[in-house]
């Protein structure tokens, strides 16, 4: 008498395994995505700015310091920059009024002029004022 052979078991699925290559797969595209979009822009900004757009940067350096003492600012620079989204909003809002009042979106957008504006004068204060620490400093 023969016996049956046993059945082969039925292959088991790592789904931990599975998961795991789903996310690298998902990671590796999200990179590719993040590169193209940051080349992209690259490309952008110098067709738009040209090649002295470059030239205007200040060094990495001072950059860095500049980057610091804004931070350093925040209590004087975060109600600026409140004023300026808020401002924003209101040119929002008064583009989707209806009826549309030409008048109150050109009051909206010299209120956004003049929260930028303050704005650039004080970060124009905080990096002048860095830049005088720094010569008093000295190199």
């Amino acid at each position: 008498m023969t016996t049956p052979a046993p059945a082969s078991p039925s292959p088991r699925r790592s789904w931990g395994r599975i998961a795991l290559i789903c996310a690298l797969v998902l990671s590796l595209l999200g990179n590719a995505v993040a590169v193209g979009a940051w080349i992209r822009i690259r490309e952008a900004r110098a067709e738009l700015l040209g090649p002295e757009a470059a030239a205007a940067r200040l060094p990495g350096e001072l950059r860095q310091e500049l980057r610091i003492a804004l931070r350093g600012e925040m209590r004087s620079l975060r109600p600026l920059l409140r004023d300026v989204v808020q401002a924003r909003e209101a040119i929002v809002s008064a583009a989707g009024a209806r009826p549309y009042v030409r008048g109150d979106a050109e009051r909206a957008m010299d209120d956004f002029r003049a929260s930028v504006d303050a704005l650039l004068t004080e970060v124009q204060r905080i990096f002048l004022d860095r830049l005088d620490a720094k010569a008093v400093a000295g190199p």
